[in-house]
């Protein structure tokens, strides 16, 4: 026979059970009203229940994607106000804004606690800066565990260097249609310490309307240079994709000869 403190709890996990499912249920519709989940690259179903409401780092195969440039993004953003999303395999992001303390709250709070995908897309004139998106980028890096896209970038060396270092920890890093400044080269010789990078893709990053290397050679080995400074990046990277980059590869392998990294693969270049 049951005691009392049984059925108590059963009645308990009961109601807390059902409050889980009206709250996914809730967000769901939410989601799918203001974000245009019915999109064919986001059609797959929620399946299971946030997991900031129960234990374990469960990753649902749903990608969420929430684009800032459009009014039905934000409104959403305001809605869910400091709401945590449950753990999903890919987040992208687009953002458009300088400066938007709802999407900063977004990101500091918002992101689920574990994604296996990143891709951060910024409008390719906006200057990111400690006071926009930088130290948020930085601070969410933790949560990603496989991949990275930075996808119109505008950065610093500096920014650039703080970046890799955030995300050392991934097996892809993309760095695509982003205008660096290269002038010197890195030092990653003790901030890639424990670098887990085995591919690194900078397609069209040195494209005429970004980096534009084919007119500043110099900038590409500056940075290939300050990569090898990182004996622990020379241990895991195995290819680096120079796609679209104005660059030939003939010319990218002398420069990764000159550094050794014979060894990496080198994908792309006329």
């Amino acid at each position: 026979m049951e005691s009392k403190d049984q059925i108590t709890q059963e009645k308990l996990d009961q109601r807390i059970s059902l409050e889980k499912s009206l709250l996914v249920e809730s967000i769901k519709k939410q989601y799918q009203r203001c974000c245009c989940i019915h999109d064919n690259t986001f059609t797959r179903e929620i399946k299971v229940r946030l997991p900031c409401l129960e234990s374990g780092e469960r990753l649902v195969d749903f990608s969420l994607k929430m684009n800032f440039e459009a009014p039905n993004y934000m409104k959403f953003t305001k809605k869910i106000k400091f709401l945590k999303f449950f753990n999903v395999s890919v987040v992208l992001l687009n953002i458009g804004k300088e400066r938007n303390k709802d999407i900063l709250n977004f990101i500091d709070f918002s992101l689920p606690n574990k994604t296996n995908e990143l891709y951060i897309s910024l409008s390719l004139e906006m200057q990111l800066s400690r006071t926009t998106y930088l130290d948020s980028f930085v601070k969410i890096s933790s949560k990603v565990t496989k991949r990275v896209t930075l996808d119109l970038f505008c950065l610093s060396l500096y920014q650039l260097k703080k970046l890799v270092t955030a995300y050392r920890h991934v097996e892809t890093l993309d760095i695509w249609h982003c205008k660096l400044s290269i002038p010197t080269v890195p030092d990653f010789s003790t901030s890639l310490k424990n670098c887990k990078i085995q591919t690194i893709s900078l397609w069209k990053t040195g494209a005429k309307f970004h980096s534009n290397w084919e007119n500043h050679p110099d900038e590409f080995k500056n940075l290939i240079q300050g990569f090898a400074t990182s004996s622990d990046l020379k241990k895991s990277l195995r290819q680096v994709d120079i796609w679209n980059c104005q660059l030939k590869q003939s010319e990218a392998q002398e420069t990764f000869e000159a550094n050794q990294l014979e060894e990496i693969k080198i994908i792309g270049g006329s």
